[in-house]
């Protein structure tokens, strides 16, 4: 978003021509030239949330982390340990 000011702060105000502009940004001229007709700002929404590889574990995941918090530190196990030992622990067939 900050390029789009950058772009048209440079052509409009300094009088700065799209090739130099282009040049010196790094980028074409006719992305330049699509910046400067631009009236707002570019709004990015998505509109589908993709769901993690881990999407189906992260109940599990989560009682994990909630169960460590709530040990005292000094029982806490260091974060390696305690993911080897939970990933052990799914892996098990029984």
């Amino acid at each position: 978003m900050e390029v789009i000011a950058e772009i048209r702060r440079r052509h409009l105000v300094s009088g700065e021509s799209i090739s130099s502009i282009a040049r010196d940004l790094k980028l074409s001229r006719p992305t330049v030239r699509k910046h400067l007709r631009t009236e707002s700002e570019v709004v990015y929404l998505r509109t589908h949330q993709p769901v993690p590889k881990l999407g189906a574990f992260r109940s599990v995941l989560e009682g994990w982390l909630n169960t460590e918090r709530q040990l005292p530190k000094a029982q806490r196990r260091p974060w390696p340990n305690a993911w080897g030992d939970q990933m052990r622990v799914l892996a098990s067939p029984g």
